[in-house]
């Protein structure tokens, strides 16, 4: 059995990331923007760059080329995929009440999405799988490329956290390990560090749970993952979660900055979100010289700026952050910077 926490302190390689670059300079993308959007640092995809990042890190810099593309394949694919699929697929899972609701639905919605049947879920011995197998997947690039093996692998992650966000048992989902293509003699791919008994040279991709847990319950409408603009940003903040960082040390306002990148939009969200009371936030933030509303102005200020730039539209914008209506994010944002949206985009795009 297998605990999702482990996910938190899983780490890859920058040199695994590398393939990213490529994508972004094919999207004619700025790297250095998509990657301050991702608050990572600049040389992070640089060729030579040693060191790592973690599973979090590459979903959330995921995400953001994601929105710059309006492709949530990030080119992976050679059939992109429009933005909304978080929405399609949790309108399809509102009516799912057990886990094997959950992997019935996926399964289903993934296939009808990409247009073939490449996920299903199968019940052999004493197990319950979620199968995925690519073999004849339109890949913009060669499916053997350690790229490719390991964004499959990452959407095992995916589908394993969905799953146990969604859960309502207080136990882990009792998984009994992956298997994936990856081969035996690679070298050992980011997911070894998760703990996880892992079957490589496999022919197809797969989650193998306890056949017990079919039957679990599960609530799809409380699970934060499926809260995210794409399906990547959840996961990242679910994994900042799992990582037990210390949000009492020096990292508290940074980990509550993301927080409300994330999505969490108000005091009461971020604390439970980072394991502490009300209180308790306001307390340790006063002791780094700050108060929340002054991390969510600062924050919300940045993360509109930034997509303002990128030409999301206004309407869009002020949904994604959390206000009713976009005329009280334009009165927001002038508050914020002195200006108002319109005239923040028309300065921006004068200047590019």
């Amino acid at each position: 059995m297998i605990e999702a926490r482990g996910l938190g302190s899983v780490t890859v390689a920058a040199a695994t990331l590398r393939p990213l670059a490529a994508i972004i300079a094919e999207a004619a993308l700025d790297r250095k923007a998509v990657l301050a959007a991702a608050h990572l640092p600049d040389g992070l995809l640089d060729p030579g760059r040693e060191g790592s990042a973690s599973l979090a890190d590459y979903f959330r810099l995921s995400e953001q080329i994601a929105l710059a593309i309006g492709d949530e394949t990030i080119h992976v694919s050679a059939r992109p995929l429009m933005l909304g699929t978080s929405d399609f697929i949790r309108d399809r899972l509102r009516n799912a009440t057990t886990v094997r609701d959950m992997l019935d639905v996926l399964a289903a919605s993934y296939n009808v999405i990409h247009g073939g049947r490449y996920n299903q879920v199968a019940t052999a011995r004493d197990e319950l799988c979620f199968v995925m197998d690519d073999s004849d997947f339109p890949y913009a690039i060669p499916k053997d490329d350690p790229f490719i093996l390991f964004s499959l692998e990452a959407l095992l992650v995916y589908v394993h956290v969905l799953l146990q966000s969604s859960s309502t048992a207080e136990a882990p989902l009792p998984l009994r390990g992956i298997r994936t293509r990856r081969p035996k003699d690679d070298a050992p791919g980011p997911l070894a560090g998760w703990g996880v008994a892992i079957v490589h040279g496999a022919r197809h991709f797969a989650l193998h749970y306890d056949a017990v847990v079919a039957d679990w319950a599960v609530d799809p409408a409380a699970c934060p993952v499926l809260g995210s603009r794409t399906i990547y940003g959840g996961i990242a903040r679910t994994l900042d979660r799992l990582g037990g960082a210390d949000a009492a040390g020096d990292d508290i306002v940074n980990r509550t900055a993301q927080a409300l990148r994330d999505g969490l939009g108000d005091q009461r969200s971020v604390a439970r979100h980072l394991g502490m009371s009300v209180a308790s936030l306001r307390r340790r933030l006063e002791e780094r010289g700050t108060r929340f509303r002054d991390v969510r102005a600062q924050t919300l200020a940045d993360e509109a700026r930034q997509r303002l730039a990128r030409g999301e539209p206004v309407a869009v914008i002020a949904e994604q952050l959390g206000f009713s209506d976009g005329r009280s994010f334009a009165r927001a944002f002038r508050g914020w910077t002195g200006h108002a949206p319109r005239h923040y985009r028309n300065e921006a795009d004068g200047h590019r």
